[in-house]
């Protein structure tokens, strides 16, 4: 019998060329697409500008306008316990490296952050509220700036791509899960 003709060799040599495609070049796929939304999370999609322009600096940039609201209002309101939780939320999403924590995170921040405004709006004067007006309408800019920004739309391309078979199986196997598309 000669090699050429052997089919349980033929079967095994498939099935070998079919795992190797399938998982080796569909994960280094998976993971290559992975990696070019978490480079727009992280720089943007014009690296050559010379702002950070990435979803990554406005979630930074909220937190810290977030913090700058906790530090006005904590002058003006008699109890603290509001102004401690948008402060260590600010403070927590600006240190989370993990893109699922800070969605979490954010997403905690602008309940907390319209609670603040609401307590204090109306308790102080037009001019003690002026920083702290500024640094909320400044957050609410950022929040519009992450809403927009087109890294959402690339995750929820690549959420797509790596749910379906047989990216769901290869996105489970390489550690390529679903990114957080933060409400695009």
């Amino acid at each position: 019998m000669r090699f050429t003709e052997n089919r349980k060799i033929a079967f095994v040599v498939l099935a070998v060329c079919v795992v190797v495609s399938l998982f080796g070049f569909g994960g280094m796929s998976l993971a290559r697409e992975r990696g070019k939304v978490l480079t727009v999370y992280d720089r943007g999609v014009d690296a050559s500008s010379s702002t950070r322009e990435s979803l990554d600096a406005y979630l930074d940039a909220a937190a810290e306008e977030a913090g700058v609201m906790a530090l006005e209002a904590d002058l003006y309101l008699d109890s603290a316990q509001l102004t401690d939780s948008v402060s260590a939320l600010a403070e927590q999403m600006a240190k989370e490296t993990n893109i699922d924590a800070r969605y979490d995170q954010y997403t905690q921040l602008k309940t907390q952050v319209d609670k603040l405004y609401n307590g204090l709006y109306g308790k102080v004067s037009d001019s003690e509220f002026v920083n702290f007006k500024h640094a909320y309408d400044d957050f609410w800019g950022y929040t519009d700036l992450i809403e927009r920004n087109p890294y959402s739309k690339l995750a929820y391309g690549y959420n797509q791509l790596a749910s379906g078979f047989p990216g769901g199986l290869v996105a489970g196997l390489t550690g390529n899960g679903a990114l957080s598309t933060f409400g695009g």
